[in-house]
């Protein structure tokens, strides 16, 4: 029979941001799961609101199976005296183990006692094991309250805790149990008694709290839309917002404000910024797609009877965009040109110097890399070198969210190219992995020179991330380089990872004391992301494609995983891993050499030598050309002589002379196929192929 157990722990209000955090649902229920050592089959449903957290166990077991238990005890000899009659020994260990006689089982030389246990009730369990999981939560800020003895995210009013309609009692927090809640704080702040999850809801639900996310999101969307509606406009998409609005209301409302139109005239990314990251808001899009001065937000209640709400948050927002237009206005009064001395006022790293430094750093690596790349680098220097001025503006100082839009918004205001103001603006880009590319080939190399310039200067220093610790952003700033040289295609800007960390390690004058160790870095950030979508390529594809070569080209390396990912299920696959498996092993502690063809003395060998030869002519030409799946087809056609060689020609044999020239042979022939990818890597199901 199925039973349900219940839970809430009623709180003090819970920063929205925080209960999206992966430690409430996964961690919870997999401390459930592991806890209570619950069947499979229980699910676990779990819930928040700005007040509470709540969760259900459906499925459950009244009590746990019965089990045997078996437990050794003394030896024979110490069991019993010589009359046969237990000795205390044995009496003891029967005692401990809550045992009698009848449970005793002699063996040859130890007795033992077998006896069934009785499966405790879950009820028990729940009351023993609930206080910790819910105390093991771990969130990003703690907070203690009382005399400090109690840590939480946030202080606790009530608990929950009724299994199958009875309270389960238990205590933690210095607070007890019971079957009583409470409603919403304004609308119905009484009491609440509950039997189920059902009666929970619903009782909620009548008290003025929507329990459910999905529920409250739900009924938020369609009246955004309806109130949108109304002014002739659509909510603006943003996912981010969504994410907050859930958890900020408990009876989800929301309200139509506008403010006032003269601040149209401010820069729509200032004026959206501050809506929904200062203010939590969603702007409404007119149907021609431009900004209106209308706007929605989020009230903990249904209904704005007497419009304060909506009044306040005029209020409140045109107080902001009044700030805005006056530092945009303060701003516009001097060109970014002449802000760029004022950046050797702002410290970039103790050691790495100021913005001043970083700037002229970013500029020699951008003008490396259109010198490698043979790209115009007119712009690219102008938009380098003014890449950084915003952070010394009133706007970004306020906002910092906006660095590097402001530079590009400005930089357009003052008439500059496209190029040049888009690159400025796009330099940040991407910050995560769903964030949109730079635009043109200016902004990308701009940004690639920025993100080098950091990485080989903090690693150069010695502060680079541990663990979970990256006080830097190392790992973003890796993540987003990475993306734009896998994109490379987007801008053709022909230049690899090493390649960068050259040229920026050699403007640091840091030698190649870090080389290595970023190079390690930067390749588990290539790993990470094309095993994600959009690439979605296998570990071993990739493991096989970068053990090859992987820091001249990423766009290379996709092209050689995607090859090897068409090829790996086709039934021929198995004659290059059978060869390049054949070769690596017997090579595998050989010296590399070069053929010697006047050594070859049996024809088969003589002929293997003319075919690799051929062959890596052909697999060169065919690498060149990006043919990489051609070339690897072409390796697989030397399988069959390969095969008569091994049969035919004895490797290992006494004249060391012979032998290594033999080892040679064998090693051209899998140096061409290596050279694209080590297929020995490739994980395969045998039997499947040859089924196929």
């Amino acid at each position: 029979m199925s039973h349900e157990y219940l839970f809430e722990l009623l709180v003090e209000e819970i920063p929205a941001w925080m209960l999206p955090h992966p430690g409430l649902r996964d961690g919870l229920a997999q401390l459930c799961k592991a806890e209570l050592g619950i069947d499979p089959a229980t699910s676990v449903t779990i819930g928040a609101t700005p007040r509470r957290i709540f969760f259900r166990l459906s499925g459950l077991p009244a009590k746990q199976p019965d089990r045997q238990l078996e437990v050794k005890g003394p030896p024979i000899r110490a069991a019993f005296d010589d009359k046969g009659e237990p000795t205390q020994a044995l009496l003891g260990f029967l005692r401990k183990n809550n045992a009698t006689m009848e449970h005793v089982v002699r063996g040859e030389q130890y007795v033992t006692v077998e006896r069934t246990v009785e499966g405790r009730a879950i009820a028990e369990i729940l009351a023993e094991r609930i206080p910790a999981i819910v105390a093991g939560l771990r969130w990003p800020k703690m907070m203690r309250w009382g005399r400090g003895e109690h840590a939480f995210i946030r202080p606790v009013h009530s608990i929950v805790s009724i299994f199958d309609g009875k309270p389960v009692a238990m205590e933690m927090f210095g607070v007890r149990s019971s079957n009583v809640t409470t409603g919403h704080r304004v609308l119905a702040p009484q009491p609440i008694e509950v039997s189920s999850y059902d009666d929970y809801l619903s009782r909620l639900r009548a008290a003025g709290v929507v329990a459910l996310e999905a529920e409250r999101e739900r009924a938020m969307r369609d009246r955004c839309r309806e109130l949108a509606k109304q002014v002739g406009g659509t909510p603006r998409e943003d996912a981010s917002i969504w994410e907050q609005w859930r958890y900020l209301t408990e009876q989800p409302g929301i309200v139509l404000s506008s403010f006032r139109e003269e601040f149209l005239s401010i820069p729509e990314e200032v004026l959206i910024t501050v809506m929904r990251v200062h203010q939590k808001q969603l702007p409404i899009i007119k149907k021609d797609g431009s900004l209106s001065n209308s706007y929605l937000s989020v009230m903990d209640n249904s209904a704005d009877l007497d419009g304060n709400a909506a009044h306040g948050n005029s209020f409140v927002t045109n107080a902001r965009f009044a700030d805005a237009k006056f530092f945009h206005d303060t701003d516009r009064k001097r060109s970014l040109e002449s802000r760029v001395d004022d950046l050797s006022h702002l410290q970039f790293q103790e050691k790495l110097g100021d913005y001043r430094l970083k700037t002229e750093r970013i500029v020699a690596i951008a003008a490396a890399i259109c010198k490698a790349t043979k790209h115009d680098d007119r712009d690219v220097l102008h938009a380098a070198r003014l890449c950084k001025t915003d952070l010394m503006t009133d706007m970004v100082k306020e906002f910092t969210e906006l660095q590097g839009q402001v530079g590009g918004i400005y930089a357009r205001q003052e008439g500059l190219s496209e190029p040049v103001w888009q690159a400025i603006y796009d330099h940040y880009k991407p910050v995560a992995a769903d964030d949109p590319l730079p635009r043109g080939a200016e902004g990308a190399i701009v940004s690639l020179a920025d993100r080098i310039d950091t990485l080989v200067g903090f690693f150069h220093i010695g502060a680079r991330p541990t663990g979970s610790k990256d006080p830097f952003a190392l790992r973003r700033a890796a993540q987003g380089f990475v993306q734009i040289l896998l994109n490379n295609a987007n801008w053709e800007i022909a230049i690899g990872p090493e390649q960068l960390v050259d040229i920026a390690t050699d403007i640091h004058g840091a030698g190649n004391v870090a080389k290595g160790d970023l190079l390690d870095f930067l390749a588990e950030r290539v790993r990470t992301i094309l095993e994600s979508e959009p690439w979605s390529f296998a570990y071993d594809e990739i493991a096989a494609a970068m053990d090859a070569r992987w820091a001249d080209s990423l766009t290379d390396l996709t092209a050689r995983i995607a090859a090897l990912r068409s090829i790996r299920n086709e039934p021929g696959f198995l004659s290059i891993l059978d060869s390049a498996k054949r070769i690596a092993n017997i090579v595998a502690s050989a010296t590399p050499g070069a053929v010697v063809a006047s050594r070859l003395e049996h024809p088969t060998e003589l002929r293997l030598h003319a075919l690799s030869t051929l062959v890596s002519e052909q697999i060169a030409e065919l690498a060149a050309a990006k043919e990489y799946r051609a070339a690897l087809e072409s390796f697989a056609g030397m399988a069959p002589e390969l095969e008569k060689f091994f049969v035919d020609v004895m490797v290992m044999v006494d004249d060391p002379t012979v032998r290594d020239n033999r080892m040679a042979l064998l090693q051209s022939v899998g140096k061409a196929a290596g050279a694209i990818a080590d297929v020995t890597k490739v994980v395969v199901d045998r039997r499947e192929l040859r089924s196929r």
